[in-house]
């Protein structure tokens, strides 16, 4: 996998988005707190455009996209928000620009779906973080810095219960024991589970899988996760890390826990949940791509992305 080289003072940021449209305020506070980094914003046309639920039509967002990797002078690529229509431009992305120019990619939620791409694609790594211009942005200077962390490099880390260097291992817990080790990959269940039967299905092969997702009930991130198994994505998989699940409904039946448990419990692998990463605050950033070690025990459990 090719790491991306971190970012300097006075580089120049490319700001997109590839889902769905921003608001104007939202817009002009993302590019406001880039520059408070350090760095120059440049807002590409479209963070300005809107289609029905679109920022602008696929052709439009996808040359964004292949312009921000082509130009030298940009060294970074930003999303700035969810909500829908990344898969839309997986047959419009110029991989071959793409994977001869790695940048560091940041975003999170619909973006899952250009994760997979890049990865996969264009061997390179990339990094689920905070979003400016997302619902949970500004959140707290924890999320503040996760995302600051990555764009300069400063990404290897450790999360447990007992050592924590970051909020984000404050409240880990084992839901299946065990030790594995595996390049991370994933991102949002819905998305992830949207891939199955699709050129561009998720890789899981050895790999440590992460999930979350927002506003989904319980019976929903089962019936994904059932979908998961079923095409065959969770074949092979070593490790699963549970991220945030923020307004995820939780009837009286069944616990979001119990759905877990019943999903994961007979793959015989180590399965991790409460990282604080997703649509949460505070929220981590997790670099897919690179390596991760975990270990999944009742008395601790232990995160180590080196």
């Amino acid at each position: 996998m090719i790491l991306p080289a971190p970012i300097h003072q006075g580089d120049k940021v490319a700001l997109v988005a590839p889902c769905s449209p921003i608001l104007p305020e939202r817009l002009a506070y993302a590019a406001k707190f880039v520059a408070g980094l350090g760095y120059l914003p440049e807002i590409f046309p479209s963070c300005e455009s809107r289609l029905g639920f679109l920022a602008g039509s696929d052709e439009l967002r996808a040359a964004d996209l292949n312009r921000a990797f082509a130009e030298p002078e940009i060294r970074a690529v930003i999303v700035l928000r969810g909500g829908y229509g990344s898969a839309r431009l997986a047959g419009l992305l110029n991989y071959d620009i793409i994977g001869s120019n790695p940048k560091v990619f940041t975003g999170f939620s619909d973006a899952t779906a250009l994760h997979a791409l890049l990865n996969q694609r264009c061997g390179m790594v990339t990094f689920h973080a905070p979003m400016p211009a997302a619902a949970n942005f500004p959140g707290d200077e924890f999320t503040h810095k996760a995302l600051a962390d990555v764009l300069t490099g400063n990404w290897r880390t450790e999360y447990s219960n007992s050592h924590t260097e970051r909020n984000a291992g404050a409240a880990l817990e084992c839901l299946c024991e065990g030790h594995a080790e595996g390049l991370l990959t994933g991102g949002n269940l819905t998305i992830v589970a949207s891939t199955a039967g699709t050129p561009y299905q998720l890789d899981c092969r050895g790999k440590i899988l992460f999930l979350e997702d927002v506003g989904e009930y319980a019976y929903a991130i089962d019936r994904a996760i059932l979908h998961l198994r079923d095409s065959g994505i969770l074949s092979g998989c070593r490790g699963i890390l549970l991220g945030t699940w923020k307004d995820c409904a939780e009837p009286s039946d069944f616990s979001l826990r119990e759905v877990f448990l019943r999903a994961f419990g007979e793959m015989n692998i180590p399965v991790i949940a409460g990282l604080q990463c997703g649509h949460s605050v505070p929220s981590t950033a997790l670099p897919l791509g690179m390596n991760a070690e975990i270990t999944s025990a009742p008395e601790d459990c232990r995160i180590i992305i080196k």
